[in-house]
Formats: structure tokens, C-alpha cells, sequence
């Protein structure tokens, strides 16, 4: 990977020489490296290019001992010559799948009393984290769901999660069935994309209520063939609410939830903040939603005829506006209807949690445009 060993820094320090390859134990790192399925920023004014990478493989830590750097990491580099100008690892050695590919959010705000550029992550292992993107400087890293517990808090020193020993699969052993470990493998978000009003300064979050029980085993690498090496079953966060999901508005200076609607789903839609003080996301059951920038209070819903995991978009046509989302169920979530699975943990997991998925919805893929009245 394309690094400067003594200008490449992570949390403000040069990463030195060969910092990845010491990561990792043999030649895991050349199956196992995380892969940048996701979403990529750019500020034009650093000429910085801003994305995350994956999980490493296997599922099963044990098999690959050490940080497992640079899986799991936020990197900044120049979009000129791909040189890395900082890094940050956000779950080194990660044990639950926690795939580090979901979007940066690039704003530009007071920080603290001081106008700074940010870079602001909602991440799949439940921690929002603020950061200087200019230097990769580590500011805020808290949780923005109340069920996660696989991890106390992040060493802002370090940067490090401090992990519960119990909820540790590498720890715990192969063939031991972990129980209870919130978020599950897809996350307090997955690759749903969080939005941002600079009329509040808040973040409104589509996130993932939802737990696990992780079985890491043994398994052999065959190209071209699924990797996984662990067997998951998921359900809603115990002692909560009793849905899957939560819609949220997010202080990205405190570290802090503003207000949080429970939802019976993982909301699984990206997020629309518009210039009228309106929210928009859309439900896995099939609404979409319109809710006050400041409060919550839902002001409009509408039933689609699918579920919906699209991103709620809005754009301008001949001076009238319109809002438009396309729904169709799908992806993990929804991958036990689309593909009539039935056990607990067929979809890695994800049947188990959305089974009664199809109470609520059915399959296919409908646009739906709303015009805005003059």
C-alpha cells in the first residue's frame, strides 16, 4: 500500500517502517486484507481523497493474529498521487465483523470554539467519531446506540477500543458460541448514508438496533469461494424498546444523541436533511418519513409499496421540487425474504433477527416522487 513510513501518520505520529506487515502473521495478509466495497469523499480544497476499508478475513480471529493493519481504517490520501497522509484504525483485529467501509461526512464547523475541518463517521461497530481531517487528529469516538457493549469506550490517547473481555470471539476461542454481543455483524449502521443540516449542526443517523451470537470455526481458503469462517445469529437489543432500529439526531461535538425515534426495523434507507427544516428516511416496512429537524415529531409518512433501503434524494425539475425514493427490499436485511431463507442464522445471520420481514412488506422495486407544493 502506498504509505510514506516517516509523513504517514496515524493519531499525529509517523507510522514507521513495514507498521502493516508486522500487523499480521504470516502471509494472512495477502487473503485477508480489507477490501473498499464503500463510499468515497473528496475535499477539493486539500486534494485529500477520504474512504474506509473492510473487515479482515477470516470471520475467525484466531486465525489471524495481531492489528490486522490497515482493515478497519479511515485513510486520507492525496488524490493526485494516492500517497496516504494520515490513517486511523478503528477496530484493530477486528472479531465481530465490523466492516469499516460506511461514509465520511465532510463539514466544515466550529470545533470546540474554533472553525476546524471535520470529518465525521457513524462506524458499523457503533462508535461516531469526529475528526480533524486535515491532520487525522482523533476528537470525539462515542457510542451512537445505548445497546453496544463489545467495547467499554476508545482510549482517545491511543485511539484503541477498550474491549469487554467476554464479548471477545478471539478470546473466547474457534468453536465457542459468544452470546449477546451488540451491534450484530451489520452493525449499529451499515452502508446506509447519515445526513447533515448545518441549519441544526446536527447528524440525523439511520442505525441498526440489533445484536448477536458469533461462533468463530476453522476454515480453509479456496479462491473465487466465500471466506467466513464463523456461524451468527442475530435479534433485537435486549432490555430496549423491542425493535430493530432507532432514527437519530447526533451531536458530533458532544458525542451526544439529540433525540432518538424507535423504529420496529433497522432503518435501513439513507437519510435526506433539507433546507426547510425537514427529514426525510424511509423504513423497512415501506415508509417513507417526514420529520422536524429540531424535535423528531413526524410531520408526514407515506407506505410504499416495498421496503426501503434506497436513498431518499431530492432535486429540482423546471422550478418545482421533488422528493423521490426508490423502494424494493433487499440487501442483508432483507436477504431471508428475497431468498426464502428460514433458519436462524441463514444470510450470516440476519434471518434470524428479520424474519417476520415479510409481515410487514413484500418484494419489488418501485420510484416514488413526491412534488412539493409552490
Amino acid at each position: 500500500m502506498l504509505v510514506d513510513p516517516e509523513k504517514t501518520t496515524a493519531m499525529l505520529k509517523p507510522i514507521g517502517k513495514s507498521s502493516s506487515l508486522k500487523s499480521w502473521e504470516g502471509d494472512q495478509w495477502e487473503i485477508g486484507g480489507g477490501t473498499t466495497w464503500g463510499w468515497f469523499s473528496y475535499d477539493p480544497e486539500l486534494n485529500l481523497v477520504y474512504y474506509g476499508t473492510g473487515n479482515p478475513s477470516t470471520w475467525n480471529p484466531s486465525q489471524r493474529p495481531g492489528d490486522n493493519k490497515y482493515s478497519m481504517t479511515i485513510m486520507a490520501r492525496d488524490a493526485d498521487t494516492g500517497m496516504a497522509k494520515w490513517l486511523y484504525q478503528m477496530t484493530p483485529h477486528d472479531e465481530w465483523d465490523y466492516d469499516g467501509i460506511n461514509e465520511m461526512i465532510l463539514v466544515d464547523k466550529k470545533f470546540n470554539g474554533k472553525d476546524r475541518k471535520l470529518l465525521v463517521r457513524f462506524d458499523r461497530n457503533g462508535f461516531g467519531y469526529t475528526l480533524d481531517r486535515v491532520t487525522g487528529e482523533l476528537l470525539v469516538a462515542e457510542k451512537f446506540d445505548p445497546a453496544v457493549n463489545w467495547a467499554t469506550h476508545v482510549d482517545m490517547e491511543t485511539g484503541v477500543p477498550q474491549v469487554v473481555a467476554k464479548d471477545s470471539t478471539g478470546q473466547n476461542g474457534e468453536d465457542v458460541d459468544t452470546k449477546g454481543i451488540c451491534p450484530a455483524a451489520l452493525g449499529s449502521k451499515d452502508q446506509q448514508p447519515a445526513t447533515y443540516s448545518p441549519r441544526t449542526g446536527l447528524f440525523y443517523v439511520p442505525t441498526n438496533h440489533v445484536c448477536m451470537n458469533y461462533e468463530p470455526f476453522e476454515v480453509s481458503y479456496t479462491a473465487g469461494q466465500p471466506y467466513v469462517g464463523a456461524t451468527l445469529s442475530m435479534f433485537p437489543a435486549p432490555d430496549s424498546h423491542g425493535g430493530l432500529g432507532n432514527f437519530i439526531a447526533w451531536d458530533a461535538e458532544k458525542g451526544e444523541i439529540v433525540w432518538s425515534l424507535p423504529e420496529p426495523l433497522s432503518v435501513w434507507s439513507g437519510a435526506l436533511a433539507t433546507g426547510g427544516g425537514v427529514v426525510f428516511y424511509g423504513t423497512l416496512e415501506g415508509y417513507l418519513k417526514a420529520v422536524d429537524e429540531k424535535t423528531g415529531k413526524e410531520l408526514y409518512r407515506f407506505k410504499t409499496p416495498s421496503g426501503i433501503i434506497g436513498n431518499v434524494n431530492t432535486y429540482m425539475h423546471d422550478g418545482k421540487q421533488y422528493i423521490a425514493v426508490l423502494s424494493g427490499i433487499g440487501g442483508w436485511a432483507g436477504i431471508g425474504m428475497a431468498a426464502g431463507l428460514e433458519g436462524d442464522t441463514d444470510g450470516l445471520g440476519a434471518v434470524g433477527a428479520y424474519r417476520k420481514l415479510s409481515d410487514y412488506t413484500q418484494l419489488g422495486g418501485v420510484l416514488t416522487v413526491f412534488a412539493l407544493p409552490n
